[in-house]
């Protein structure tokens, strides 16, 4: 972190506090896109749970997908 001086001027100052909110903003983007990555990867994993019941393989299709998407009031 920077230290304020008393020789700075209020542009720099203005400068510091803009690279600061725009340090946040990236900061804020990546920590909820991990979080939505991570949401949809257990949302395909408990499908996939869901389709095979145990077995090694399972069928997949459209319909499942369309039909939790009318379910859950979320559009594909």
């Amino acid at each position: 972190m920077k230290k304020i001086t008393k020789t700075q001027n209020y542009s720099d100052l203005i400068n510091d506090l803009t690279s600061l909110i725009e340090q946040g903003r990236k900061a804020a983007v990546r920590y909820v896109n991990a979080a939505l990555v991570a949401t949809y990867w257990l949302m395909g994993r408990r499908i996939v749970e869901y389709e095979q019941r145990g077995e090694e393989r399972a069928e997949y299709g459209e319909r499942w997908l369309r039909k939790i998407s009318a379910d859950t009031d979320y559009s594909i």
